[in-house]
């Protein structure tokens, strides 16, 4: 996937420059994301809040495409991860469907055609979705149950049977626990991270490492925060530096010697962001907000599966280890009326630190392995010294 096209999704642009997951040369824009348990202070928007700025500063694809029969709705920032969920679902590449016109005679890059009905896969494609979304419809009260992936499973032909010869199925001991409350495990979280005032206990913290990503783009990374709100993320690479500063309510993107100032949902996002990913704290969710839905296996791990329903269209789930406590798996669902689409953070490698438990690892990861990218931290300090230069957006990178 190339940087122009990469950067059509605004909310993806966001996502990326936040985790150092992009480099480009220029900017564009988009043309088309008790007090046991009390924890730090970030107000969560109000349910409608997502909604309102979706429609504010994220077009329905039928307002800005052509041809668009089935996927009303669907906003701009979800339209290529809803692609690549596809595609993925099917094994396939853009040209299994859509086709392509030449290259762009000055970029080089392929003249699409996503409008046309050429190709007869676009048309069948077309009716499977209807068929999946009158599924869904009728028989699951219209949430998204079943998706491309639940018949398809990587293959462009559903498997009809299963593999003969048939086998007997292995006797499973299933023991019911009774499961925490959601108030028990936050409290046990806030324990294992350092306690509730964690993030308080130091006035700045510097964070140094590298960012491994798809088709070679690694850098290196450098995540610089002061109490209580100002956060400078810095990803150097070969091509170009990006930064991503937070300060307060207000936030900046720069890559190179372009500057942008960050509103609506790119502003809520970076903001959101920058704490939940960077603080020792990382769930901004209080207990009553929360529900237990029970276990699950992350590698050798059990965890508490945890969701919380930030309004009808987005859900977290938090995954936290039954025997530490820490903190896993975030994965965050967000409605489209397709399907839901997945955005994924892992954290592993937890160390102490001064007294406190952080992450040396943190995969992201959604519908598109562009966007893949894992960040390794060879370095982690409290009070160093950190000039508030670096928080000022038209400033050099240091």
């Amino acid at each position: 996937m190339t940087a122009k096209r990469f950067t059509c999704s605004f909310t993806s642009l966001i996502y990326a420059m936040l985790f150092g997951l992009v480099v480009m040369t220029k900017m564009t824009t988009s043309t088309s994301a008790s007090n046991a348990t009390e924890l730090p202070a970030i107000t969560p928007p109000p349910a409608n809040t997502f909604s309102l700025l979706q429609t504010q500063d994220d077009p329905p694809i039928e307002k800005t495409r052509k041809n668009i029969q089935v996927l009303q709705g669907v906003r701009e920032s979800q339209l290529f991860l809803l692609m690549h969920f596809i595609t993925a679902s099917l094994d396939t590449k853009c040209d299994y469907c859509h086709i392509k016109n030449g290259k762009d005679p000055k970029t080089g890059e392929d003249n699409w055609i996503w409008e046309s009905d050429e190709n007869p896969k676009k048309l069948v494609g077309r009716r499977m979705m209807k068929m999946m979304m009158d599924i869904n419809r009728t028989n699951f009260n219209g949430e998204n149950a079943v998706t491309c992936y639940t018949c398809h499973r990587a293959s462009t032909t559903p498997a009809r049977l299963f593999p003969l010869p048939p086998r007997d199925p292995l006797p499973k001991e299933i023991t019911a626990l009774p499961l925490p409350s959601a108030e028990q495990i936050l409290a046990k979280y806030i324990a294992a991270v350092g306690g509730k005032d964690a993030p308080a206990k130091f006035q700045t913290t510097v964070m140094k490492g590298t960012i491994e990503r798809s088709l070679g783009r690694n850098g290196d990374i450098e995540v610089r925060l002061k109490q209580p709100d100002k956060y400078s993320i810095t990803m150097t690479a070969p091509q170009s530096t990006t930064v991503l500063t937070v300060v307060g309510e207000e936030a900046w993107v720069k890559v190179g010697d372009a500057s942008r100032k960050l509103s609506g949902f790119g502003l809520d996002f970076s903001r959101r962001a920058a704490f939940v990913f960077y603080n020792p704290i990382k769930v901004v969710a209080q207990p009553s907000q929360l529900k237990v839905l029970g276990t699950e296996k992350i590698g050798d791990h059990q965890t508490y599966v945890v969701a919380y329903a930030v309004n009808p269209e987005k859900t977290i789930k938090y995954y936290f280890d039954t025997q530490t406590g820490l903190l896993l798996r975030q994965l965050t669902l967000t409605h489209t009326p397709l399907l839901e689409l997945p955005d994924q953070v892992e954290f592993d490698d937890y160390r102490d630190v001064d007294g406190i438990k952080l992450p040396f690892m943190i995969r992201n990861s959604n519908t598109a392995t562009y966007d893949t990218g894992t960040r390794r931290f060879t370095e982690i300090r409290h009070n160093v010294a950190v000039d508030d230069t670096v928080f000022n957006p038209t400033a050099a990178p240091q």
